[in-house]
């Protein structure tokens, strides 16, 4: 995952690095399992009508005939030539994706069949080459049983987890997937029974995989219990749960009973995968006076004391009230050539009545500062970081515990 710079009002979004159970990836899941149980069953429903014998080439379904100077040269024309029947039918039978790859895909396709022949056909045959004047002509093809075995072997096999992979492999993914979906129009509705049903499966299978390979996903996350609802180009969803959407920038709002709404902005790539956490404030808070101490190498006291305001907590200097917070920040820094690796870390402690309440310490992952623009560059950096942090602190307590007597 990426870091994402979101711009919001009233709320900081901080995106956060950890793994997270969610629906659209159960979702995938039980589809690729659906089919992997039905695929796994094929060999049971090919039709038991009398096999005709190999030799008779044109009952295959998938064949194609090369030429070359050499035997092996021909085995290469031919497998091309079966290649190009793949995706004649990939181009008629899956046509939203090729406008989805602007009509760039089938080439690329033909190429990962002959590249990868060896894996993606299974029982692929030759026929004894033939010497001719052209050199020699040899027929690769495959027959229903052939076809079959190859269509089981690709859908059982297929990721289980496509969050897990590099986005740079969702194509040869994509590429199995529509070659699965062309090989099984290559077998008459006489030789599968129900050919329509383990088209419709592969037809979830294949959506699935191409919402993920061609769009980029945000996930809005909140505590459980809490009802939030995003709103993003007039589309309502809901918070713990993955949105899929083309790559661009959005703007979003997010309301909840109770809590102050905010707004803010989005760019999502291709692929992408970003984790929001949303730091919701209650929308009535009683206004509360609080002793405020903060140690930082920088000036961040009047970022901390606005981040307070939102909660309605008032800071004060004065040490007699019964509750007080205490910010610590530390940096530490080495020199690495021109630069400078810094590291900062940050204890948040509340006091009631002189006890301490809860305490939290966040230490942030090292950034790099120019000389020319250190002083400015940590100066911002901790100021974000500790106002994140105070954020995620406070609404994470019971505050009305806090202030109470």
């Amino acid at each position: 995952m990426k870091k994402i710079t979101i711009a919001v009002s009233l709320l900081i979004l901080s995106v956060i690095y950890m793994p997270f159970e969610l629906c659209a990836k159960d979702g995938y899941r039980k589809i690729k399992k659906n089919a992997a149980n039905a695929f796994a069953e094929i060999d049971g429903k090919i039709s038991s009508k009398p096999s005709i014998p190999d030799v008779d080439i044109e009952t295959a379904p998938l064949r194609g005939t090369g030429y070359g100077d050499t035997v092996n040269a021909a085995k290469s024309d031919a497998l091309s030539h079966l290649s190009q029947s793949i995706v004649a039918s990939v181009q008629s039978e899956t046509r939203m994706s090729q406008e989805e790859k602007e009509g760039k895909y089938s080439e690329s396709f033909k190429n990962d069949i002959v590249v990868n022949s060896n894996v993606f056909l299974k029982g692929l045959r030759y026929t004894e080459p033939e010497k001719t004047e052209k050199g020699f002509k040899v027929t690769a093809y495959m027959t229903k049983e052939a076809v079959l075995g190859t269509l089981k072997y690709l859908v059982t096999t297929l990721p289980d987890d496509l969050e897990s992979l590099d986005p740079l492999k969702y194509d040869n993914v994509l590429t199995t997937v529509y070659l699965a979906y062309s090989l099984i129009f290559a077998v008459s509705k006489n030789d599968l029974p129900e050919r329509a049903k383990y088209i419709s499966i592969l037809d979830k299978v294949k959506k699935e995989v191409e919402k993920m390979a061609s769009h980029g996903s945000i996930v809005f996350m909140a505590e459980e219990g809490v009802k939030a609802e995003i709103s993003i180009g007039g589309n309502k969803y809901k918070v713990n749960r993955k949105i899929f959407l083309k790559p661009g920038k959005y703007n979003f709002s997010v309301k909840s009973d109770g809590y102050r709404s905010l707004k803010g902005s989005v760019h999502l790539s291709r692929a992408d995968r970003r984790y929001v956490e949303l730091v919701l404030i209650p929308e009535e808070i009683e206004k509360k006076e609080v002793f405020l101490t903060v140690v930082s190498p920088v000036r961040v006291i009047d970022d901390i004391e606005k981040a307070l305001l939102d909660f309605g907590i008032v800071p004060s200097q004065d040490e007699n009230l019964p509750h007080s917070i205490v910010v610590t920040l530390k940096g530490t820094s080495v020199s690495i050539d021109n630069y400078k690796r810094y590291e900062l870390e940050m204890d948040l402690h509340t006091f009631k009545n002189g006890k301490k309440f809860k305490i939290t310490r966040y230490r942030h992952k090292p950034f790099f500062v120019a000389p020319d623009t250190e002083d400015a560059a940590i100066r911002r950096e901790t100021a974000k970081i500790a106002v994140q942090v105070v954020r995620k602190f406070l609404s994470s307590i019971d505050l009305k515990e806090f202030f109470s007597d």
